[in-house]
């Protein structure tokens, strides 16, 4: 592959923000090819090799810290490496033990990829909060978080607050909790938290399916002291649920709602388009008539220098008109912005990179409260990059290979990346409670409480039937896939 050219060509077909074409691209060229069959060459298989080639040169042109990896880059070698997933995500930049970048991924199933950060999995259609039961020992208790709507699990009954102690008949333990995520039948024994005792309720048992996930868990307004409070409960920035969100939005500006309770808990990132549709909604009108300035991007250094010398700007504004052919996004946020004087922002440690970037671009411009606890602090944006996209005649051995490159970093129009490096800190702390039989959006909910305390509303001293969270360590569970991605569309990102 000419690195040179591929180097030129690629920034300015981005630059441009048009999509890559077959007469732009660069060609890859596979020794061993014969009519889409592939040899070894060596040990190492075609597919490896040029895997090897896609990811290196992926990471010298696109990744924020190309310099900072210059020298692990050789380790990308297609004649010795026969693993490149795995050393891309062994060289991706980190300072000794501490993981600065913990996001850029190689795949060999982009298709995939790119479904599964569109909600699109197969799955039980739930998302369960898991916890040691004991400090010693592996068995481990699940308290469901939320229910997707039209899922197995919604159809089964299930709902926030059910705890599960037992799959397929055994205790929920360190060994089989993965079972939760990743098997295609299952049967679960649900109980529930009433005065502290754990009470065994009923067995269901669940298929898998492929489904989308509808991000917009739970949209409602509430009237505290004569005045009107929003809520959203959302828990990924994907692009299907823009429309939704725009109507959402008119409903919550004719009800005449001034405050919004925005609950990111579970949002772990997603598309920059979506941030900013939602972005020119929540701002204040008069930012967003004069376009001011949302965000900006900084890129490494050839993007930046390529970028000025070209005139094409890094800022990104806010706008009401979004018309991307190439998604299939024709949408307008013009009669859309509600009007807001202030957001509570309810975060955890699952709210991550579009979810804290859109909080930190609002924060500029309007009174943003933050509730909850810290969130994840992802603060860098990718793209994600196909190798059949991104070469001219890709050879079939790698035709659904891609990458998820960090390509820049994000500030507000103060200059300012205020979740870098550990995330956004709370203004006030409270605690996730899934041990509560309160659905996301009940006035009840603990987080939601305390918002709606913040805005004026005022509980009785103690509640009757309160449950405290039990005091368990959780455990570490797979993420969804959107979860620590902030994607732009490369074709999508001039400014």
């Amino acid at each position: 592959m000419d690195f040179n050219r591929l180097k030129i060509i690629l920034a300015g077909i981005i630059l441009l923000g048009g999509i890559i074409s077959g007469c732009n691209r660069s060609e890859i060229t596979a020794p061993g090819e014969n009519n889409g069959n592939y040899e070894k060459t060596g040990t190492i298989t075609i597919e490896t090799r040029l895997a090897n080639t896609f990811a290196k040169e992926a990471l010298e042109i696109y990744y924020y810290w190309n310099e900072e990896i210059a020298d692990d880059l050789s380790k990308l070698d297609p004649a010795t490496n026969s693993d490149p997933i795995a050393t891309v995500e062994e060289i991706r930049y980190h300072d000794g033990e501490n993981q600065i970048d913990k996001w850029t991924m190689l795949t060999d199933n982009m298709e995939e990829f790119t479904s599964s950060v569109q909600g699109v999995s197969t799955t039980y259609g739930f998302t369960p909060m898991v916890y040691y039961k004991n400090k010693e020992g592996n068995e481990l208790i699940a308290a469901v978080a939320y229910v997707s709507e039209g899922g197995p699990a919604a159809e089964a009954g299930m709902k926030r607050g059910d705890l599960i102690e037992k799959i397929n008949g055994e205790v929920l333990t360190t060994e089989n909790y993965l079972d939760l995520y990743y098997s295609s039948d299952i049967t679960l024994s649900l109980s529930e938290l009433t005065d502290n005792v754990i009470t065994p309720t009923k067995d269901i048992s669940l298929t898998a399916i492929k489904m989308y996930e509808n991000p917009i868990i739970c949209n409602k307004t509430f009237d505290v002291n004569g005045k009107k409070i929003g809520y959203l409960a959302y828990s990924s920035f994907d692009l299907n649920s823009i429309p939704e969100l725009i109507n959402i939005c008119k409903e919550f500006k004719s009800e005449g709602v001034k405050e919004l309770i925005l609950d990111l808990r579970y949002n772990g990132g997603g598309y920059v388009i979506t941030e900013c549709v939602l972005a020119s909604m929540f701002a204040p009108q008069a930012n967003v008539t004069n376009n001011d300035i949302f965000e900006k991007e900084d890129y490494n250094d050839f993007f930046t220098e390529y970028y000025k010398k070209n005139g094409t700007s890094t800022v990104t504004r806010f706008e009401t008109e979004y018309n991307y052919d190439e998604i299939d996004l024709n949408v307008s946020t013009k009669d859309a912005n509600i009007g807001l004087d202030k957001i509570y922002g309810i975060i955890s440690g699952n709210s991550a990179s579009a979810s804290e970037a859109l909080l930190s671009g609002l924060m500029p411009y309007m009174d943003i409260e933050l509730i909850g606890q810290q969130s994840h602090g992802k603060y860098c944006t990718g793209w994600m990059l196909s190798a059949e996209d991104t070469y001219n005649n890709v050879p079939q051995a790698i035709k659904n290979w891609g990458i998820y490159v960090m390509v820049s970093i994000y500030k507000n129009a103060k200059d300012e990346t205020p979740c870098m490096p550990n995330g956004l800190k709370p203004d006030t702390e409270v605690e996730d409670n899934p041990f509560e039989p309160y659905h996301l959006g009940d006035e009840n909910e603990a987080m939601l409480r305390a918002a709606l305390e913040k805005a004026g509303k005022e509980y009785p001293a103690s509640r009757a039937g309160r449950i405290e969270t039990p005091k368990m360590n959780i455990v570490d569970t797979p993420k969804k896939a959107v979860f620590g991605r902030r994607i732009i569309i490369p074709s999508l990102s001039s400014n």
